[in-house]
């Protein structure tokens, strides 16, 4: 036998007398072995032999197996069974028969001992039977690991879990799982909070809906009569009211058509999302020429020039994206100065660290002081006189809502005298396509 094969035996591979064997014990033998022993292998063994440096080679021999016990002893410590015991997660394990064979907690009012044997099911709420089976039955049958939330069948301690499932082998044939819970009360608490405000959101935008519905017929044929009587009295008493009469006369009409007017902002504004449309293909140069065809007539009368650059392909909806061009350049043509002609630029680009599409609506007007960037997109707010300026104070309200349903946003930047400039960020390719409203 070598000297290296003399002390790379473990006790379990060869028998006792092969380590008692043979010739004499060599001091290398010894040397080599103490070498090993300090570079921590504290499973081999010295072959003993016979001769003088046998019973030196039964002591290292007995030295080396108590520092083996202690590395053992070391091992399960600081081993898998300090994790599992201390472990904050409870941790199970069953068999195909879905009966308990460990558990590291100690269930409330039963020992160790009542809980091992019985079923999972024991442990679990009846309404929640099936879906664990069948969670369990899916592992133990393509062994890939899935889990379920469940809510605890005891009255005190956490209130939800969720439970990851894994499959246990044994020379490769599947045969049982186990079960590590993880306390998730607090994480489930506050996604029924939020489950509930999606219900309130739900039933107050069905709310806004029958408003729309009601604002749609009930508000305004009110309104459409009284501008026809109106009309009509004033073609028929033409030339016989006072003057003071037909002054009255015509404020009720003007009214009459603000408020018109008004509704029909209201009912733009809630249809952002109650009649909204399906996401689709929209190629916005074609937009932008409908809403610049629809502008004519405006542009002429008020000398304006519109320049438009080259604009993308998004997903949107082609409703809403008219909408929005169209306030945008209504708003640049009406704010213009008085002692220039508007000069309006429509472009776009793509943002190179967020990816966005980006979409610019740059005028010459009047502007506005920078404080009131944001308030501008509130609903009915106002910067300047109803007298000088027709609105409802809707338009921006409406362009936001529409921004934010696309993914978007929208912002404005702008100083007195010196014109504003809108833009638009929109997301590429939207993440969720938005249903059609009913």
């Amino acid at each position: 036998m070598s000297q290296d094969a003399a002390v790379k035996g473990k006790p379990a591979a060869g028998s006792q007398a092969s380590l008692e064997g043979g010739t004499d014990v060599t001091p290398e033998e010894l040397v080599e072995f103490i070498q090993r022993l300090a570079t921590n292998e504290p499973h081999i063994r010295c072959r003993t032999g016979s001769g003088p440096l046998g019973r030196v080679a039964q002591a290292l021999n007995e030295h080396a197996a108590l520092l083996e016990a202690r590395r053992l002893s070391s091992v399960e410590k600081f081993g898998i069974g300090a994790l599992v015991e201390q472990s904050q997660n409870m941790m199970m394990t069953a068999d195909t028969s879905d009966r308990i064979r460990f558990v590291n907690f100690t269930i409330p009012g039963l020992t160790y001992e009542q809980v091992l044997g019985r079923s999972v099911y024991d442990f679990l709420l009846p309404a929640d039977h099936e879906r664990c089976r069948a969670v369990f039955h899916r592992v133990l049958e393509t062994g890939v690991p899935d889990s379920y939330d469940v809510q605890s069948y005891a009255d005190t301690g956490p209130s939800w879990y969720v439970v990851r499932v894994g499959p246990i082998r044994d020379e490769g044939q599947i045969v049982g799982f186990t079960m590590i819970t993880t306390d998730v009360t607090s994480l489930k608490k506050t996604q029924l909070q939020l489950e509930q405000s999606n219900r309130e959101l739900a039933q107050s935008n069905r709310e806004l809906e029958s408003f729309a519905s009601v604002a749609s017929h009930d508000l305004q044929e009110p309104l459409r009569k009284i501008q026809s009587f109106g009309e009509r009295l004033k073609t028929v008493t033409a030339g016989t009211l006072a003057p003071e009469a037909q002054d009255y006369l015509e404020r009720m009409h003007n009214a009459a058509t603000r408020m018109r007017r008004l509704i029909e902002d209201l009912l733009a504004f809630a249809r952002v999302t109650s009649k909204a449309q399906p996401f689709t293909r929209v190629d916005l140069s074609t937009i932008a020429r409908e809403v610049l065809g629809d502008l004519e007539v405006a542009i002429e009368q008020a000398k304006a020039t519109v320049t438009v650059g080259e604009l993308p392909v998004i997903q949107g909806d082609p409703t809403q994206m008219r909408q929005l061009l169209q306030n945008l350049l209504s708003n640049a043509l009406k704010f213009r100065r008085e002692d220039a002609p508007p000069r309006i630029t429509l472009e776009a680009s793509v943002e190179k660290e967020s990816g966005r599409h980006e979409i610019l609506v740059q005028d010459n007007g009047i502007g506005f002081e920078e404080k009131h960037a944001e308030k501008i997109f509130a609903l009915f707010q106002r910067l300047h006189g109803r007298g000088k300026y027709e609105g409802t104070g809707l338009g921006l309200a409406i362009c936001r809502k529409i921004a934010e349903r696309h993914g978007g946003t929208i912002a404005a930047h702008s100083s007195p005298g010196q014109g504003s400039t809108f833009t638009i960020r929109l997301p590429q390719v939207q993440a969720v396509a938005q249903p059609a409203q009913p």
